[in-house]
């Protein structure tokens, strides 16, 4: 593995025609799993130069504008996934398949006064918690809903700035 991502590092530059040509001895699929693992390495990098340090919280309550013009940076305060993939599979977890990206599930919620969708409570509070990305880590989806909610009811500073870029 580690030697195709340095093999793809190399030609990824380089005209489509010469790069299949390069990487033709590989399977099918493994230019593609390379290059998302590669794409995945610069988008956080890239986010990373887009943060440079700062306080999220501190800069979207002195300027939201600042941050809601990034999807990035709002995705990050948020603490959504800037890989869309990865979220979508989350909620068509979570949503039962009801519904299977993150947009469809908040436009499920919004309208959830004129239709009836069959979410489960964990549907619910995952739309409360701005679509907070469980990684599969130690945090759970009830742990950063009661934190959500102590954050609301406390009116901490990240509270306020997750409702100033919403």
């Amino acid at each position: 593995m580690g030697l195709n991502l340095e093999l793809y590092r190399s030609v990824k530059d380089l005209p489509l025609s010469e790069r299949k040509e390069r990487l033709r001895h590989l399977s099918h699929s493994e230019p593609s799993r390379v290059w998302m693992i590669v794409n995945r390495e610069e988008k956080a990098q890239r986010l990373q130069e887009l943060i440079a340090g700062r306080d999220l919280v501190q800069a979207a309550l002195i300027s939201p504008s600042k941050i809601v013009s990034s999807m990035s940076l709002k995705y990050t305060l948020l603490g959504r996934s800037t890989y869309s993939h990865d979220e979508n599979m989350m909620v068509t977890r979570i949503a039962n398949d009801v519904a299977r990206t993150s947009q469809t599930l908040v436009d499920y919620i919004a309208d959830f006064d004129q239709k009836a969708r069959p979410f489960p409570l964990d549907a619910w509070k995952l739309g409360y918690c701005d679509l907070y990305y469980i990684d599969g880590g130690s945090a759970t989806l009830e742990g950063i809903y009661e934190a959500c909610l102590r954050d609301e009811e406390l009116q901490t500073p990240a509270a306020r700035a997750r409702e100033l870029v919403r």
